[in-house]
């Protein structure tokens, strides 16, 4: 191959992509030294913004070419070929860009860049530039060594997405690399189906942005170590913290927005190895923030600041680790092949614990202690195999030497906090956040544990996940709503419980009314145990998220008068709260339209189909579907995609169908990714109607359904007793008889006639019989074939198995008996909008209050 003079490639383009990521690589690296040596000595200040200017201009340079090539059908370079085709809609090419691990690295380091230049502008010529743009440079240095694609004695560093097909190890075998002008011949692979929707054009660069935004207050906590400065950046980094809750809680949502509308599960939330390894860095980024108010109100929850906001960013990497090392392998539908590159992502994380660590331990006895440690277990894990258990003597000596670092030389608080106080609440909040993400984190690392030890566990159930995740839940909803009526220091605790109690009356009236409807009506007495403890738990879950709704909104309406500037943290609360009460109800109280009310089972199909949750509708019948009935009129092809048009009606009181409204759901047939089905949803005020086909036939049909033709014979090898199936009945082959014993036509060298009496039931359980024979005439076989007119049906006995005692018959039926059909479910979602609401309102509250901290922040200025 590498002797073949191929013609059409454009070379400059990968040599253009190259040369940036180099520059982008080195440049980092530059920008970090000089940053570091420009904390002691400003005279390398102006060389490292410089290196951080040509770093971002780089990395704008590989994403312009990258996007040059997928725009204009690069197809000689593997990113391009294998993520996107001359045949998909172009508004999905920003998917193209980061469907893959070369892509999405690419955007997650484009915005480090930009949050980079902001911060450089932001602490310009001040104490903070120096410290706070050397940890950012770092991560930089990490992020595009990703993109490098080279070997170091044997060890592969990043993935390069400018290699050439002929160049890659996984494309450089395909047969039409042998003709010299194959660019002529080829498309490319194509999206995966799954990721063509409008919403992964917007969910990944905002989740990106969240991870991006997570690195910021990380930078400020390890630039407080090194300034010794320990509590003032968070005046700063409340802000950029506060920025990071909002972004990364909307990029969170936005994923469970796309897998309601693009995923056939029937829900928005599935507790999915990577949905969750977003939701951990967030649930630990917002405790953070928490416990930065706590500190910069009464100065304590120091080190647990720290500790919270480094840990959160450790989490992002610990994700990027899951979701793209390969090792969660099919547990999760988001997650990335391994690309090679475990090791390189194990040492990045690797790399951020020992910095952290370092920078948390305040005595040098420690630090050299530590650093002596390390490499005596680097050495060891090198020499010997045992570098899983040598992983977690690291692990835990490192939490214990920052431990007792903490205890012995940590600044610490002068008071004990008060239990009636708001910082005592709010830590506990906090601390409940903490406990939450640490059983998320253990049930989404079961993967992990299986390939470090060996073991089989299977990954947790959503089921588990709530018997879990709700009594914490439970807990942090009463503290939302409560603590806010608490003051700082010290409160009366008379006062504060009389002041919330109206509102959690109120709460519990409204929640205990609208509970027993929703849990308790259905014979409780009679639920299992695990039945109760679910109906008590979604109550209990339910009246203190009202509780929390209500005692937010009094407290903006009523303590700070309703003004908005100063209630960002209630309507926050109040979006959370509202949040929890749409996916509660929507979820707990989803309502299975699509009980099958055929004649037909769907069961038949495989035991992946129920009749309790999937209807069959043939085309043109019309059949009851919950409060609706529903027709299956006809299907669709445009481009890839398959639509299913299905009516929906309702009966008037004269019986006549009445028109309600036409879904259309779809499956889009991508003959390189395979099928995939796309939901269609009716939206309403108070619920959605939720469907989705789980099996059709994708073929447009070209013969009419009226035709009495006859479609291709099937054949079936069976004995006396066996049942064959048709679209229309049950064929069960009864007996077998001869007209000559096998004596009697070996003597006579008579007509030999074998009959065959297959016993066919309809529907209706009406009775038919079919009489084929097997006909043997001077050696010839001579089948005879016979009709079921009423049902259609042709059969032909023509062969005998002597050696097994089996026959075959091949069957053939009616194009009309073949009505198209699909198999599909349908769910109502009641009072989804709630959710869809709260999490609006909680993006603006947290918006506020970033706009509020940056005006008190100008104030101080």
């Amino acid at each position: 191959m590498d002797f073949i003079n191929h013609f059409g490639e454009r070379i400059w383009a990968g040599q253009t992509g190259h040369f940036f990521i180099l520059l982008s690589f080195i440049s980092a690296l530059l920008a970090f030294v000089a940053f570091v040596l420009s904390k002691n000595n400003r005279e390398y200040l102006q060389l490292a913004r410089w290196s951080y200017h040509v770093h971002g201009f780089s990395v704008l340079g590989i994403a312009g070419t990258l996007f040059y090539m997928l725009f204009n059908h690069f197809f000689e370079y593997q990113y391009v070929y294998q993520h996107s085709n001359t045949e998909m809609n172009m508004k999905y090419i920003l998917s193209c860009f980061w469907e893959g691990q070369e892509g999405s690295f690419l955007l997650w380091t484009f915005w480090n860049v930009v949050l980079g230049w902001l911060l450089r502008r932001q602490l310009k010529n001040g104490e903070w530039e120096a410290p706070v743009m050397s940890m950012v440079s770092l991560v930089q240095v990490f992020l595009a060594s990703m993109l490098l694609g080279v070997y170091v004695f044997g060890y592969k560093i990043g993935s390069n997405p400018f290699l050439l097909l002929r160049e890659h190890s996984d494309f450089n075998k395909l047969p039409f690399l042998q003709i010299p002008d194959y660019l002529s011949k080829i498309d490319g692979r194509g999206l995966n189906p799954l990721l063509m929707n409008y919403w992964m054009t917007i969910h990944p660069p905002t989740l990106f942005l969240g991870f991006a935004s997570v690195m910021v207050p990380f930078a400020f906590s390890l630039a407080a170590l090194w300034n010794k400065k320990y509590s003032e950046w968070q005046a700063i980094a409340l802000p950029w913290t506060y920025f990071g809750v909002l972004v990364l809680g909307v990029g969170i949502l936005m994923g469970g927005a796309w897998a309601y509308e693009a995923l056939s599960f029937g829900g928005f939330w599935a507790w999915d190895p990577v949905e969750n390894s977003s939701l951990v860095p967030w649930m630990v980024l917002v405790a953070a923030a928490h416990t930065m108010i706590i500190n910069k109100n009464k100065g304590g929850s120091l080190f647990t600041t720290h500790f919270l906001t480094i840990t959160a960013f450790l989490l992002v990497l610990y994700s990027t680790f899951l979701t793209r090392s390969g090792v969660l392998g099919n547990a999760s539908v988001h997650a990335f092949t391994d690309l090679g590159m475990t090791g390189q992502l194990l040492l990045y994380l690797l790399s951020f614990v020992f910095l952290s660590v370092m920078f948390l331990i305040r005595d040098i006895l420690f630090r050299t202690s530590y650093i002596v440690l390390s490499l005596l277990m680097l050495g060891f894990a090198a020499v010997y195999e045992y570098q899983i258990i040598t992983l977690i003597i690291w692990f835990c000596a490192s939490a214990i030497i920052t431990i007792i670092s903490y205890t012995l030389y940590f600044p610490k608080e002068k008071e004990e906090e008060q239990v009636y106080s708001r910082e005592f609440w709010m830590f506990l909040g906090s601390l409940l956040l903490i406990l939450s993400a640490m059983i998320i984190t253990y049930f989404t690392s079961v993967p992990v544990i299986n390939k470090l030890f060996g073991t089989a566990y299977a990954p947790p159930k959503v089921p588990v996940y709530n018997v879990w995740i709700i009594p914490f839940a439970i807990l942090i909803l009463f503290f939302v709503a409560a603590a806010q009526f608490l003051k700082y220091k010290k409160t009366n605790s008379k006062d504060f419980l009389k002041r919330i109690s109206y509102t959690f009356i109120l709460a519990l009236i409204f929640g205990t009314v609208a509970s027993i409807p929703l849990y308790f009506l259905n014979d409780f007495a009679g639920l299992e145990s695990g039945e109760k403890w679910n109906a008590i738990s979604y109550s209990l879950l339910l009246i203190v998220s009202l509780f929390a709704v209500l005692a937010n909104a009094d407290y903006w309406l009523v303590v700070l008068k309703g003004k908005l500037a100063k209630s960002g943290a209630s309507i926050a609360h109040m979006g959370f709260a509202l949040l929890i009460i749409g996916a509660l109800i929507s979820t707990s109280k989803k309502v299975v339209l699509s009980k099958n009310t055929s004649t037909r089972k769907v069961s038949g199909l495989g035991k992946e189909y129920d009749d309790n949750k999937s209807i069959l509708l043939a085309r043109g019948d019309t059949l009851p579907m919950g409060p609706y009935f529903a027709t299956f009129s006809g299907k669709r092809k445009i481009g890839m995609d398959v639509f299913f048009d299905v009516d929906y009606f309702t009966k008037t009181k004269s019986g006549a169908y009445e028109p309600l409204f036409r879904l259309s759901p779809k499956v889009q047939d991508n003959p390189r990714m395979g099928k995939a089905p796309d939901p269609d949803t009716k939206h309403y005020l108070n619920r959605d109607l939720y469907t989705h086909v789980t099996y059709a036939i994708l073929e447009i049909d070209t013969i009419s359904e009226k035709s009495n033709a006859y479609a291709s014979a099937k054949n079936f090898v069976g004995h006396v007793g066996d049942t064959i199936f048709s679209s229309n009945s049950i064929i069960r082959i009864d007996s077998l008889f001869s007209n000559l014993s096998e004596q009697e036509y070996e003597k006579n060298d008579s007509i030999l006639i074998v009959t065959a009496v297959l016993r066919c039931v309809d529907v209706k359980n009406r009775v038919f019989y079919a009489r084929p024979k097997f006909v043997i005439q001077n050696n010839i076989i001579i089948p005879k074939e016979d009709e079921v007119e009423e049902l259609g049906l042709k059969l032909v006995f023509w062969k005998i198995n002597p050696e097994n005692g089996s026959i075959e018959i091949t069957l053939s039926e009616k194009i009309s008996n073949n009505r198209d059909f699909i198999v599909m479910e349908a769910y109502v979602f009641p009072y989804i909008n709630i959710l869809w609401l709260g999490c609006l309102v909680m993006a603006f509250g947290t918006f506020i209050a970033i706009m509020e901290r940056l005006r008190k922040q100008k104030r101080l200025q």
